[in-house]
């Protein structure tokens, strides 16, 4: 190997651990403790469900998915974490982990000889794909391990059958039935994923006869295929959700068409190439689909290697169809979520390294080689937009958090949360009744102050404003406070009469601009939101919790308004 090639690889193993550590960095940089959206129902619902009917939650419908294996992480996060989304979030990374190390052992078993910098340089590559943040939502969001653990199961499922016609070739007994096994265990795994895994069984089946498995291997798929379909869908219903699985493509069959294009090239639109390179790169994939099953096809003495990467890149192709087939009608542009780029990129790998492993020639092997470097430095140019963390929503989110806990339900407060807010009441009173996530009593989130708060230093702040909540009783006050003296915005506020009781709480990081600039670059997320019942007389004053836990204190006090304007109540 040349000093070139060695220098080469070693820089995408250099990119690939830049692209890991730097997605880390971006879960620990957008981590909010808070439930968000679907975790409402599908987490802390679920774990309160659990606890009635333990059987039929796990394996209960959630949209049109049943997320049993991910409700394993939800269950464990909300009852040995405190539901903070910190084990979720984790498993997020594990399982992304566990799918690159499943890519490299598949790609090293059809080359144990590889060079040590070669392999070095593969590792790299499959970790940019596997850990770039084009995945944000997935990254991001505590819910979405079935993301991960769909493709995970899928890949090993078919794995599995290429190991298995290799153990039957090889006349070892032993092998083959533990990896028929493993297969059909991993194809079950993918099914309770989420619902695409379940052409997992008839995509094994295919790859089953393509690789000419015993008959009565065949037929164990079959009934595994058949028990697992029967299981998932006996009393399966659709979702108001989702469309019609066939009107769409039917009726808009031009449409689906797009969608499937910019479903499968959307890694190409998240680094800014806009629609037309996500149009033109799912025209490539498909091409290269197309190719490469006419090449499983033609007849030759010597099988392909790595057939259950192919297999695997078709059911990322079904994967676009069936997305279709439900979210055609939320407009193409949903084609383009952060959440589907898993599916794409991890489609993406498993084509590139099928051709590497099935390339006949030097020239063939060079070509595979620079589509897999021209791929790989696209998707890490990507990894650019990792710094962006919006501040704003992770302040509207905590608010959302604050109001609930202070029973507090107005649509426009509690929205950052949850989509649809006339539902969320029910849920986190429940939550609250059972001492669930922000409602444990040992949360560390938000502050439970002392009943009466002295503060021992000053700090600069004001109060802005004062308005009534659809809560009888219950205000919210907004402003900002800057501690001086630490060069630091405090990290929580208390709201108190004039002799100190404590009214109610507030959180703090709202961008303030203007405190910015007068005090500098530490005072631009100082502004606060609090939630707090009306003093017995008299103005309401702040007192910020420093670094230290003692509090500082603005000079000011806010007269309470005589007349405040009512607001819808929400049930």
């Amino acid at each position: 190997m040349s000093r070139r090639e060695t220098s080469g690889n070693y820089a995408v193993f250099a990119l690939g651990v830049i692209t890991f550590a730097t997605t880390v960095f971006a879960v620990w940089q957008h981590f909010s403790p808070l439930p968000y959206g679907d975790s409402w129902d599908g987490s802390i619902g679920f774990y309160m469900r659990a606890a009635q009917d333990p059987w039929h939650a796990f394996f209960e419908q959630h949209n049109e998915h049943r997320l049993t294996f991910s409700r394993l992480i939800f269950f464990a996060d909300i009852r040995y974490f405190g539901g903070r989304n910190v084990f979720s979030l984790v498993s997020n990374l594990v399982l992304a982990g566990a799918l690159a190390a499943a890519f490299f052992r598949i790609t090293i078993h059809y080359r144990p000889t590889l060079a040590r910098q070669t392999r070095f340089g593969l590792a790299g590559a499959i970790l940019v794909f596997a850990f770039s943040w084009m995945q944000r939502e997935n990254f991001a969001w505590g819910f979405q391990s079935q993301w991960f653990a769909v493709y995970l199961f899928a890949l090993l499922a078919f794995h599995s059958i290429d190991r298995t016609a290799e153990a039957n070739a090889g006349a070892e007994q032993a092998k083959r039935l533990g990896w028929l096994a493993a297969a059909l265990v991993s194809a079950w795994l993918a099914a309770y994923s989420m619902s695409s895994g379940v052409l997992v069984l008839p995509a094994l089946i295919v790859q089953a006869l393509y690789v000419r498995l015993k008959p009565r291997e065949l037929l164990a798929i079959v009934i595994v295929t058949v028990a697992v379909w029967l299981a998932y869908f006996v009393d399966w219903h659709k979702p108001g959700s989702s469309g019609n699985l066939l009107a769409g493509v039917r009726e808009h069959p031009i449409a689906a068409i797009r969608y499937v294009l910019l479903y499968l090239g959307s890694p190409a639109f998240q680094i800014r190439t806009g629609l037309a390179g996500a149009y033109v790169a799912g025209i490539l994939v498909l091409a290269a689909l197309a190719a490469n099953c006419s090449r499983l096809l033609r007849a030759s003495a010597d099988r392909p290697q790595g057939v259950a990467l192919l297999v695997f890149a078709l059911f990322i192709g079904g994967n676009a169809l069936l997305t279709a087939s439900g979210r055609l009608w939320f407009g193409l542009e949903t084609a383009l979520a952060s959440r589907y780029t898993t599916a794409s990129l991890m489609g993406w790998l498993a084509l590139i390294l099928f051709a590497a492993l099935n390339s006949r020639t030097p020239e063939q092997l060079r070509r595979a080689v620079f589509v897999a470097a021209l791929a790989t430095l696209a998707v890490a140019s990507g990894q650019r937009f990792f710094v962006r963390a919006d501040r704003d929503e992770t302040y509207a989110r905590f608010v959302a958090g604050l109001a609930l806990r202070a029973h507090v339900y107005d649509p426009e407060i509690i929205r950052p949360v949850y989509p649809f807010p006339d539902a969320l009441p029910n849920i986190a009173r429940q939550a609250e009744a059972e001492h669930l996530s922000i409602f444990a009593p040992d949360q560390p989130d938000y502050l439970v102050p002392p009943s009466q708060v002295n503060a021992s230093s000053p700090c600069a702040g004001s109060i802005d404003d004062i308005s009534a909540t659809t809560s009888p009783g219950i205000y919210r006050a907004t402003g900002w406070i800057y501690d001086q003296a630490d060069k630091r915005t405090p990290r929580a506020i208390v709201v108190t009469d004039a002799t100190g009781m404590t009214l109610g709480t507030g959180v703090v990081g709202g961008e303030r601009g203007d405190v910015r600039n007068v005090f500098g670059r530490s005072a631009r997320y100082s502004g606060w939101t609090a939630f707090f019942k009306a003093p017995a007389s008299g103005g309401i004053r702040v007192d910020g919790q420093t670094a230290t836990g003692a509090y500082c204190a603005p000079q000011a006090e806010k007269p309470m308004p005589a007349v405040l304007p009512a607001a819808t109540t929400v049930q």
